[in-house]
């Protein structure tokens, strides 16, 4: 690991990948990360661990507020509304503002967001803080991606999207076991703690991942490295972007099953709710122990074929869903197909950044979040409709969603490559 105090410049990466000594178990697994990803990892980390309302809102407005079913939908499809654009909105202000100020805009934005929820008590003020929250939550996210592919060299690219990615799952998990333990004394500490969590994310963005010195062969530059240009319209002419973001969706809507259809499919097969926690508790439990460890060894291969064989072995995980009818049985194809979201989460954003105009990463990583958003709203309603038909033929069609978006990044693999290299010229001669 490089010195925790020195920033790299945008300018460096090439020479970056090269001083990377091979000795060092600590190095191989880190790469050339600097402390500046580490404080965002940290930020990540500790916005996730607060990240305990939003499972808990339902609760909250039936048993606090008592409000009925149907206002309880429409606060959460408002909240889930503000989230699909809350990433179109963090990508602009990164291309804008530089992504420590998007970071610490969106962490902070929610930490008071979320105060402001737990403290009113009309329906349309919460279901306005409710759009809010949601507004915030996912700002972060371009931000944190466009650091990564803006300060870092694509062979490290993959350590740091898998290594932040297990800071978000960390992060999840543990905020699942304590948001239970603190909704036992009242929704009220919750929001606190909750609201505390995302402000100190925030601002430990904003105080500690400031450039503190930079290498003196490399010109100094904005935070974003590029003077900001162009719009989504130019994300939207780019028909690459366009059809790897259409594979994407189409994974998407196969992985948000788990947390739409599969509980309904358990459910349909006796199987208590308190048992799909211990099953999904899987995922969590798999992406903790493998993913710091699977990083850095698919960094080393082709990011395409790594993204490939990831969508099979989750639509071969789904698909397995058909044959099993016990708790024991879907814990294994969670675990199956967790491996394919592993494989996939350590080289997509990766893929991405070599799309992506240095000018117009925060908008193309805007984009892609988006694109994940409506994938998640998408799932229930196919997954419902194909459940009631028959559970066999959901499945199925997740198995044949998932090959068709490997048959499509397949194709694309030519066209990446050569993006790829047109961008590494660019950034090299910038």
């Amino acid at each position: 690991m490089t010195n925790p105090q020195e920033e790299l410049a945008p300018d460096s990466r090439a020479a970056t990948a090269r001083s990377v000594p091979s000795g060092g178990v600590r190095r191989k697994w880190t790469g050339a990360l600097t402390g500046q990803f580490w404080v965002v990892w940290g930020a990540t980390l500790t916005n996730q661990l607060g990240s305990m309302v939003i499972p808990y809102l339902s609760y909250y407005l039936t048993q606090e507020q008592n409000v009925s079913l149907s206002v309880v939908g429409l606060v959460l499809a408002t909240s889930g509304f503000g989230g699909i654009i809350s990433q179109l909105c963090g990508g602009l202000l990164v291309d804008r503002i530089g992504y420590r100020a998007t970071m610490m805009l969106g962490m902070t934005g929610t930490g008071v967001f979320l105060f402001l929820l737990g403290a009113v008590d009309q329906v349309a003020l919460i279901a306005v803080f409710a759009f809010l929250v949601g507004l915030a939550a996912e700002m972060h996210r371009p931000a944190s991606a466009s650091m990564i592919a803006a300060h870092y060299a694509p062979a490290d690219r993959p350590k740091a999207f898998g290594l932040l990615y297990w800071a978000v799952n960390l992060g999840y998990a543990f905020s699942m076991v304590f948001g239970g333990s603190l909704v036992r004394h009242g929704f009220t500490l919750l929001f606190w703690v909750n609201s505390v969590a995302c402000v100190v994310a925030g601002l430990l963005v904003w105080f500690m991942g400031r450039p503190t010195s930079r290498p003196t062969a490399a010109p100094k530059r904005p935070e974003t490295s590029d003077a900001p240009s162009g719009s989504y319209l130019d994300v939207a002419r780019d028909r690459l972007m366009l059809a790897y973001l259409g594979s994407w969706f189409a994974y998407g809507v196969v992985f948000c099953q788990g947390l739409s259809t599969l509980p309904l499919a358990m459910k349909a097969d006796g199987i208590a709710p308190s048992t799909f926690g211990y099953v999904m508790a899987t995922n969590a439990v798999v992406i903790i122990m493998v993913q710091p460890v699977a990083s850095p060894l698919l960094s080393r291969l082709d990011h395409s074929h790594v993204l490939i064989g990831g969508i099979l072995v989750l639509g071969v995980g789904y698909g397995a869903t058909a044959l099993v009818s016990t708790p024991v049985g879907y814990a294994v194809t969670v675990a199956v197909w967790t491996l394919g979201e592993v494989a996939v989460s350590s080289v997509n954003q990766a893929v991405i950044a070599s799309l992506a105009p240095p000018s117009l990463r925060g908008r193309y990583f805007g984009l892609y979040g988006m694109t994940w958003s409506t994938a998640a709203l998408a799932a229930p309603l196919m997954g419902t409709w194909l459940l009631q038909w028959r559970a066999t033929g959901l499945w199925a069609v997740c198995v044949l969603l998932c090959f068709g978006a490997a048959a499509g990044q397949w194709l694309l693999v030519p066209k990446i490559r050569e993006r790829s290299a047109m961008t590494r010229l660019a950034e090299a001669a910038g």
